[in-house]
């Protein structure tokens, strides 16, 4: 079986979904598997797509596993497509967060794309309950996209010893400095912890510093991280801090998990999927500073229940969402659809 995934070059966990499911797939099956990236500017001019399509030479592919917004360019004869949905964005949570310009776009230009797109394809994936739930009850739909969480190295992402040489506790972010993402709350959760903690952040795979708010003297911006310097950050610090507002599947909570960490993180859309209040973190109320300064006292000073979640974090990811666990699902569906079952 041969399989094209075909992607934007975006520079986000939409990259690194399908880098490692190519990795997975030429580990764990025996299938030919190739990507194809496009420019990024072809998601604002899509109608350009099919140009690049003759380069690519698709003929000896049997499957054109690609992202749901405009996988409708990618339906050919005789090929099957499978489309994957990493999040909604017209999902009216997502949508507090977006700019005018942007609601725009998504209303009028990505919409209709996505729409024809969920209508054309073979196998609709998505990586977590909470999209399909969105995406299905904006649409109409019933029981036709499949969930498949996204796989986490774990031969990577995995336990480092590192010595800690300080008495604060070190809390860690990494993502995007957006709104979206929480990151306005950080000051004010920081202000009121005080200097017994210090806070790291990095500007996530975008590598944008646009950074609009006074820092405290107790954060500390690392720039942009490549992967084994984020292993060494994720494993130096003593609890993982992401006060999102929106995620599809969180890549950095998981990987964050997967070294053995303790996470505190927000009680909306997919995240209590992989965190579990008072079991392997603590979910805090949405926007509520106070919540999240609550959560992290209680949790620091409590050294028993920070390697009782350390330990449920590692086995947690390493069991259920690692990229064999991952893959073996998408092979089973690869499989079904090629054999004529949806």
């Amino acid at each position: 079986m041969n399989i094209a995934l075909i992607t934007f070059k975006a520079n986000s966990g939409n990259d690194i979904y399908f880098e490692l499911l190519k990795k997975a797939l030429l580990k764990y099956t025996k299938f030919y598997v190739k990507i194809f990236y496009l420019p990024i500017f072809l998601e604002k001019l899509p109608f350009l797509i099919p140009l690049y399509l003759k380069k690519f030479n698709l003929n000896k592919f049997d499957i054109i596993h690609t992202n749901a917004e405009y996988g409708h360019f990618f339906k050919i004869k005789n090929k099957k497509l499978f489309i994957t949905l990493h999040h909604f964005v017209l999902d009216k949570e997502y949508q507090k967060y977006t700019s005018i310009m942007q609601k725009i776009f998504h209303r009028f230009w990505l919409l209709p794309n996505l729409r024809k797109s969920l209508y054309v394809a073979d196998k609709i994936i998505a990586v977590s309950k909470y999209t399909k739930k969105v995406v299905e009850e904006y649409f109409k739909l019933k029981n036709k996209i499949y969930v498949i969480y996204n796989g986490i190295d774990t031969t990577f992402f995995r336990p480092q010893f590192i010595k800690k040489g300080y008495k604060t506790i070190r809390l860690f972010y990494a993502g995007n400095l957006s709104k979206r993402k929480g990151f306005d709350l950080l000051p004010k959760i920081m202000s009121q912890l005080g200097n017994d903690y210090k806070l790291f952040f990095t500007t996530g795979l975008k590598g944008k510093k646009n950074i609009n708010l006074k820092l405290n003297e107790n954060m500390f911006y690392l720039g942009k991280l490549n992967k084994y310097q984020l292993l060494k950050e994720y494993n130096k610090c003593d609890i993982f801090l992401f006060p999102t507002r929106l995620e599809g599947f969180c890549y950095v909570v998981a990987e964050a998990m997967a070294c053995g960490k303790p996470v505190i993180s927000t009680n909306c859309s997919s995240i209590p999927e992989i965190v579990k209040n008072n079991k392997n973190g603590f979910l805090c109320k949405l926007n509520d500073v106070d919540d999240f300064v609550k959560k992290i006292n209680k949790l620091s000073n409590n050294k028993r229940l920070i390697y009782n979640m350390k330990k449920i974090n590692f086995k947690k990811i390493n069991n259920r969402f690692n990229l064999k666990h991952m893959v073996l699902k998408y092979y089973k569906e690869y499989c079904k659809i090629l054999n004529g079952k949806v």
